[in-house]
């Protein structure tokens, strides 16, 4: 792509993102790519395989692109969380969707080469089978609870994530439900916790952001409208 294309894209999202956050989701996209895209001056990206976010980090690592900030928006299973949180500049990780990753990750903390890392808690709120999240909310309840449990921590609870329902032929309604779902339960679990900070939504892809944008999403997850 040309860089000059890549601007023009990103320049057009971020008018309409107002306040919420682009993670400009690269996992299709080579590393090229990516560099022209923070030319650009857009410094966050989203990987879903830890493999493919381990080669952009180390290259932009080894070619001191220091404002780079990953997120990482997949399923990760237990066994590859050492190799995520080796990962150079990890910002975040939007997909902590069991108990059982998240004291993977607290046993693996000392692996984790940053001085923080923002953690986002992924509830299923289409109740698809296919996909990953806390169903149960005496689960998800535990799990924050755990974390928060370990103040000096470099794990810090930042928000929750969710995807819209894939198999229905409502759509838009559907993606409505869930985002409106994933609201409703961060703001009852600040008021349960008693917070003293919003918990951060992150929700809303290529097709479905502008509903996200409507129901109050902090991020967005956007690849096909950026890098294709």
């Amino acid at each position: 792509m040309k860089k000059t294309e890549i601007s023009k894209k990103l320049s057009s999202l971020k008018k309409e993102l107002n306040d919420a956050q682009l993670v400009a989701v690269s996992k299709y996209s080579t590393v090229e790519d990516v560099v022209l895209a923070y030319e650009c001056h857009h410094y966050d990206f989203g990987e879903n395989r830890v493999q493919d976010l381990k080669e952009k980090t180390d290259f932009f690592f080894a070619n001191n692109f220091k404002k780079v900030r990953w997120h990482f928006i997949g399923h990760l299973q237990t066994n590859k969380v050492r190799d995520l949180l080796k990962c150079q500049n990890l910002w975040a990780v939007h997909s902590i969707d069991s108990l059982r990753l998240l004291e993977e990750f607290l046993k693996r903390e000392t692996d984790f080469l940053g001085n923080e890392l923002k953690l986002f808690f992924q509830v299923n709120t289409s109740h698809e089978t296919e996909k990953s999240g806390f169903e149960s909310s005496e689960e998800l309840l535990l799990a924050i609870k755990l974390l928060l449990s370990n103040p000096q921590s470099k794990y810090k609870l930042y928000g929750l994530m969710t995807m819209g329902t894939v198999r229905t032929d409502a759509f838009e309604e559907e993606a409505r439900r869930c985002f409106k779902d994933l609201n409703r339960i961060a703001r009852g679990l600040e008021e349960q916790l008693g917070l003293k900070f919003k918990l951060k939504l992150s929700m809303g892809m290529s097709q479905d952001y502008q509903i996200a944008l409507a129901e109050g999403t902090d991020f967005v997850r956007i690849g096909s409208a950026i890098f294709k």
